[in-house]
């Protein structure tokens, strides 16, 4: 079926940007950065230290950037890194920056290790009127050969970018 596409993600490493870029090649979708007033520190652990008060506080980092026509995407690809077993707390801010009722949203996220299950179940949470397609997380160490994985994927769900 055909569809308006969004692919809007978060990223610190650049390797859920590189899975985003690559669904857009896939899908023909428009490509959206995810960005904050706060920036994450570059090491790995001040930025966990950071993430983990985000989350434990139930913070909602300021967004700096929009979409500005969101009413015009029927399906919503989110994808960020898997932080705390989560969403980092920005993507938080990201659900509740719009309304996405009736809206096909479909996670994808990096992982050091970590699967979707909170991250699908928090989704469902935040955006109880959105249908939620099944997400894909990729292992941050598979980044750079995933395009299999994402086309099989893509075929699966069954979408594709409308050309009006």
């Amino acid at each position: 079926m055909k569809h308006t596409i969004l692919i809007a993600y978060f990223s610190h490493s650049g390797n859920t940007r590189a899975v985003a870029q690559e669904i857009a090649r896939q899908t023909g979708g428009d490509l959206f950065e995810i960005r904050t007033d706060r920036p994450y520190p570059e090491a790995h652990d001040p930025c966990s230290r950071q993430a983990h008060q985000e989350l434990i506080d139930d913070i909602r980092p300021s967004l700096t950037n929009r979409v500005a026509n969101m009413d015009d995407y029927d399906v919503v690809f989110i994808g960020h890194p898997i932080w705390w077993y989560c969403e980092p707390m920005v993507v938080r801010s990201f659900y509740e920056a719009y309304d996405f009722s009736g809206k096909t949203v479909i996670p994808f996220a990096t992982s050091g290790g970590s699967d979707l299950q909170d991250t699908m179940a928090d989704m469902k949470r935040y955006l109880p009127a959105s249908v939620i397609g099944r997400g894909l997380c990729i292992g941050s160490y598979d980044v750079n050969h995933c395009q299999q994985k994402i086309q099989k994927w893509i075929h699966q769900l069954g979408v594709t970018q409308s050309n009006e």
